[in-house]
């Protein structure tokens, strides 16, 4: 879209009343495929845009959005904008970025492949994929394959004169298995994501992956209830990020729904965990030069040898907290990460599971888990028992529960990190928890 239009929309605003005016455009086109037992189930050709636009008129504010780019043209997109703005209360605290702090020094980024990618190339992935992993013996079904490929352009203007835009794009392709032995059904997946087409996971690795897992599951046993050390798999190590990212949220600090609130600048964790997020990685998922907010964006040590240096901060948290913005805003009132992970630690994989006399490795967890205000995690798990330093027997219909200060306290984090999807950990091995099973 011809940025002048959206300059255009600024100016209206000014004009009726606005102070200052924020407008980001999201333009994604996209492309899907998915196959059920090798037979095309669905095609999908895409093409969304959308537009948001944020006004301030004193200490108040509004916004408005619009997937109908025809509304641009028109006077009602705006005067809504500015009407609900003057009809709204008052702001606590100041939610956009000063002026002298706007990102000046765009950062070229590998993240966008101009690669292109046809639904026939799509589906010939989904249909590979489907077919090597139904040959392996044990699987009897598929959930179906989905193969994609999305380009998205990103515009941020603000009535400050800045005016940001980068573009980006995502290529993915997942599956899910199932088999069978003696009547019991086992599933599980694998998937894969990237900026550039060609650094996907194959078909085939993909496939063998989630057909692996599913095979292994099979024959699965319930056990005792019992305190064991716990290892879990790094795709599950993943999902364990993810819900301390939900505790280091500005916004629930700031309104002191976080266990870890008060706990800025202390030792919180044991010295194996290291947390970092990163704007910049090259070809990363969540690369991007600047924030929702328009401030460039900065890489953040969140976690160094347990020590909690940060929480996440788009500008309106925190000013809230009397903090720096890290950066992180995703939308108006939303707060993301860029690339963060758990950072290496210097045990392999295998090391990790010969160190267990006797535990659990967990490849699977189902719920929720994490409860952000108490710091208690309880999930059901899945996975494999280890005795004597060998991954020994699957396991099923077990939960695990402990504290997450507790949990983290004592670890041991392997050198086997993945990203995914923005997210990464290494396999990671806690000292002890609660396994309820029979």
């Amino acid at each position: 879209m011809d940025i002048e239009i959206l300059q255009d929309v600024i100016k209206k605003a000014r004009f009726l009343g606005a102070e200052a005016v924020d407008l980001m455009l999201v333009e994604k086109k996209g492309v899907s495929v998915s196959t059920r037992l090798t037979k095309l189930e669905n095609l999908t050709q895409s093409e969304i845009i959308n537009v948001d636009m944020r006004v301030f008129i004193g200490k108040k504010s509004a916004n408005v959005v619009t997937n109908n780019i025809k509304e641009l043209h028109g006077d009602a997109f705006v005067e809504k904008a500015v009407a609900v703005a003057k009809n709204s209360p008052e702001e606590v605290v100041e939610s956009r970025a000063d002026a002298s702090k706007l990102c000046k020094n765009f950062k070229e980024m590998d993240i966008f492949d101009s690669t292109e990618v046809s639904w026939e190339n799509l589906l010939e992935g989904a249909v590979k994929c489907e077919s090597i992993a139904l040959q392996v013996n044990g699987i009897t079904n598929s959930g179906g394959a989905h193969v994609e490929n999305v380009l998205t352009k990103t515009v941020l203007l603000k009535s400050e004169g800045f005016v940001g835009e980068y573009d980006k794009s995502v290529s993915g392709i997942v599956i899910e298995t199932l088999g069978e032995k003696d009547g019991e059904l086992q599933r599980d997946y694998s998937y894969s994501y990237a900026v550039y087409y060609a650094d996907m996971k194959t078909p085939e690795q993909v496939a063998l992956e989630a057909a692996d897992m599913t095979v292994r599951k099979l024959g699965a046993r319930k056990v005792k209830s019992c305190k064991v050390p716990v290892l879990f798999h790094k795709r599950v190590g993943r999902s364990l990020l993810k819900s301390m990212m939900d505790a280091l949220n500005g916004s629930l600090v700031a309104k002191g729904t976080s266990f870890l609130k008060d706990k800025l600048s202390q030792k919180v964790f044991g010295d194996c965990l290291n947390v970092s997020d990163r704007y910049d990685t090259a070809r990363g998922l969540r690369s991007c030069p600047f924030d929702a907010d328009g401030l460039e964006c900065v890489n953040t040590n969140v976690i160094s040898s347990g020590v909690l240096n940060s929480f996440l901060l788009n500008t309106k948290y925190a000013n809230k907290l009397g903090m720096t913005s890290t950066a992180n805003s995703s939308g108006w009132d939303s707060i993301s990460p860029h690339n963060i992970c758990i950072e290496n630690g210097d045990k392999s994989f295998d090391d990790l599971v010969k160190s267990i006399k006797s535990g659990l490795f967990v490849v699977d967890v189902l719920g929720k888990g994490l409860n952000v205000i108490t710091g208690n995690y309880s999930q059901g798990a899945a996975g494999f028992w280890i005795e004597n330093g060998e991954i020994s027997y699957p396991v099923h219909e077990i939960t695990i529960a402990g504290n997450f200060i507790d949990m983290f306290s004592n670890c041991l984090i392997g050198s086997d990190l993945e990203m995914s999807s923005g997210f990464g950990s290494p396999s990671i091995l806690l000292d002890e928890m609660v396994v309820g099973g029979i």
